[in-house]
């Protein structure tokens, strides 16, 4: 197995299209930050941070399984603004800037823990891809990791780094819950969950 690295869950959104918190929405039984804590989880990856809005603080704090929660108090700054906080969190915890970081926005669901393997197994800063479509989560490494610390919370990440991609089998890489028609689409597709 691969060494484990620190994650960042992006929960800040304010999910104006959908109406209701992302992080939230049920599939198989579970919360989207649920699944995605827990797959984290059986990886042994550490630290997991959270970085969430103030509408959602407290119960995604509940929800937390003892990972630590940040508040973004200014998500509209853009999720640049969120990675950089999360970052900063995982620096206070280990004590220093990580090596690796693993960016996992809770609405894109579309991956499983080997996909993150395959993932962890890349030495540069890299994002998953699978037929033709590249997602979520993303690996940043070195350098990259200062770029994004030092970088205008409003500029979007794939400004800023460039990702090489890691090819993997992943159906649902492309699934983005935006939409009430994204979440059904996520339940049509809750075996997926069901299994990872």
């Amino acid at each position: 197995m691969a060494n484990s690295c620190p994650v960042v869950i992006i929960a800040a959104g304010e999910s104006k299209r959908l109406g209701r918190p992302k992080v939230f929405v049920e599939v198989a039984g579970k919360s989207l930050l649920i699944h995605a804590i827990e797959r984290f989880q059986k990886l042994n990856c550490e630290p997991v941070v959270i970085v969430t809005n103030q509408e959602c603080f407290f119960q995604t704090t509940i929800d937390s399984k003892g990972t630590a929660v940040v508040l973004n108090s200014n998500p509209k700054d853009g999720r640049t603004g969120s990675i950089q906080l999360g970052i900063s969190s995982i620096m206070n915890e280990i004590g220093r800037v990580p090596k690796r970081v693993i960016i996992a926005p809770v609405d894109r669901p579309g991956w499983d823990i080997e996909n993150i393997l395959s993932l962890m197994e890349s030495n540069q800063s890299s994002c998953l891809a699978s037929n033709g479509v590249s997602g979520h989560p993303v690996l940043l490494v070195g350098d990259d990791l200062h770029k994004v610390i030092s970088a205008e919370k409003h500029i979007p990440l794939r400004d800023i780094i460039s990702f090489e991609k890691k090819h993997v089998e992943a159906p649902f890489l492309s699934m983005n819950i935006d939409t009430e028609k994204d979440v059904e689409y996520l339940r049509e597709n809750k075996h997926f969950f069901e299994i990872n």
